[in-house]
């Protein structure tokens, strides 16, 4: 008997420590630059005030990085805390029909954050894809039985709750789902059409309107929020928004805040959603006790006007060069707060992080020991956030949407290809064939990427050891220490290079 009141003492006792432990909103844009945020760029030509606010409150990392200049992939690091060249998806995107990427044996920081006292939820854009209900008749992957329940979605992947749409406000099927079922059926076809451009064709929901998706994603953040208030555990939301990802569409409240046009004033009606969410934390006396994280999946998309936009003064990727796909830093380096009332004042962090960290950051915040195969490319900068230390990450990769590779140290950034791997110069064969095979950059002397010194004897040493890194990475499985682990596809470094041609 005194045994058993023992141990259900010490399992109270682990109760009460894990609600005591902060909430956690993980704010994920859209194709938000790094330049388009005026604290992390002084020449912004968009002000966003509200989002400023948190760094006076937080840590603004300056040398952090999306593990792609894509979204799926980038997202996919965010949830199991994993490279995404290390499953069968080398490239591209997933679409709204695509089945699940997180396989059912790959452990996700929602369930962490659950087996360790949190509520969880997901509230917005997944893009992980799941796996759609098919009649038995179905003919392609379009002829989707929306009455039936959802599988491999985020409630089977450690989200209690999920809200949200499959994949980009663009990308069909343009319908919300809530946990494993649509909330309406469709019932018409939308496309493009006057003031809402670069949306696909598909079936719609009842209840979708393009317009309203980001506000409705935000008062279904704010009404988790909000549940939340009076129960006794701490709470995890994933709040991955759609903007300022096309179909550009700023409410008319917001339309003309800014002088480069939609693009400025979509992304001045994100700071305002952030301020509302902060707003509802205060009133809840929930912001204390509240780590906020905002951030971007990638860098900013150069189909949405970039041009325009530099020729007025705005640079959406700061100095740095390249956008939204490519390897170069534009295409993955993105603005970084993590901010805690209380805590934090005003503070800026050079240290080079990977959205991939959270998940071992905050294991070690709970006290969680990872296990062998989980989260094997996730470095903890909980020892910054909690002023004990410095993170342990000394290099990191990262690919451009063709799946080209990158291994960055502190200083030094290695791209195992000849072109920007994306939609930027050079990346047409005829190009890339009069230049090298590889490109070097020093990104402490020459940030902005103008000149490939990868013929610069100098750095021999530097380029044949970070040969090696990159794939004994590949070899082992994963970049942190431990056990060895298995890719999806071999641990062959030939195997990636295939990819890469």
């Amino acid at each position: 008997m005194n045994k058993l009141i023992t141990v259900s003492s010490i399992l109270l006792a682990a109760t009460a420590v894990k609600a005591q432990s902060p909430n956690v909103i993980f704010i994920l844009a859209d194709d938000l630059g790094y330049g388009d945020i005026s604290a992390f760029n002084p020449e912004s030509k968009i002000h966003t005030p509200n989002i400023d606010n948190l760094t006076h409150s937080g840590i603004s990392f300056t040398d952090a990085h999306s593990s792609s200049a894509l979204s799926t992939p980038s997202r996919y690091s965010i949830i199991t805390g994993r490279y995404p060249w290390r499953t069968t998806m080398k490239s591209g995107v997933l679409n709204g029909f695509s089945p699940a990427m997180i396989t059912p044996d790959r452990r996700t920081i929602a369930q962490m954050f659950s087996e360790n006292g949190y509520n969880t939820a997901c509230i917005g854009k997944w893009h992980l894809g799941w796996d759609w209900a098919y009649p038995q008749n179905a003919k392609n992957k379009q002829d989707v039985d929306f009455s039936l329940p959802i599988k491999n979605g985020p409630t089977d992947r450690g989200f209690d709750y999920f809200y949200g749409i499959p994949a980009s406000l663009g990308t069909a099927p343009h319908v919300y789902v809530e946990n494993d079922k649509v909330t309406a059926l469709p019932n018409r076809t939308i496309g493009p059409q006057k003031g809402i451009k670069l949306i696909r064709n598909g079936v719609a929901g009842a209840d979708f309107e393009p317009q309203d998706c980001l506000p409705n994603i935000i008062r279904h953040g704010i009404d988790y929020i909000n549940k939340q208030r009076d129960s006794k555990k701490p709470f995890f939301l994933y709040l991955p928004i759609t903007a300022p990802h096309t179909p550009v569409l700023p409410a008319e409240k917001y339309q003309g805040q800014t002088i480069i046009g939609d693009y400025g004033d979509f992304v001045v009606m994100i700071d305002d959603m952030v301020q509302q969410i902060v707003k509802t934390l205060k009133k809840n006396n929930q912001l204390e006790n509240t780590i906020i994280i905002f951030t971007s999946d990638n860098g900013c998309a150069p189909y949405i006007g970039v041009e325009e936009m530099e020729n007025k003064g705005h640079h959406p990727s700061y100095i740095y060069r390249g956008y939204k796909n490519d390897i170069y830093e534009g295409g993955h380096r993105i603005p970084l707060i993590v901010s805690w009332q209380g805590k934090y004042t005003n503070e800026t962090n050079g240290s080079l992080v990977s959205l991939t960290d959270f998940y071992a950051t905050f294991a070690q915040m709970v006290n969680y020991q990872l296990k062998d195969e989980e989260a094997v490319d996730s470095y903890s900068i909980w020892p910054i956030l909690s002023k004990k230390g410095n993170s342990a990450r000394k290099d990191l990769i990262y690919e451009s949407g063709k799946g080209y590779l990158s291994l960055r140290t502190l200083q030094l950034k290695l791209v195992f290809h000849s072109g920007s791997g994306g939609w930027g110069y050079p990346n047409k064969p005829a190009d890339l064939a009069k230049l090298p095979s590889m490109q070097l950059f020093n990104l402490k002397e020459a940030p902005s990427e103008k000149k490939n010194i990868i013929s610069n004897k100098r750095y021999k040493k530097d380029v044949d050891k970070m040969t090696q890194m990159i794939k004994k990475y590949v070899e082992e499985g994963r970049s942190t220490p431990g056990k060895r682990s298995a890719n999806d596809t071999g641990n062959s470094w030939k195997q990636i290079e295939i990819f890469m041609q």
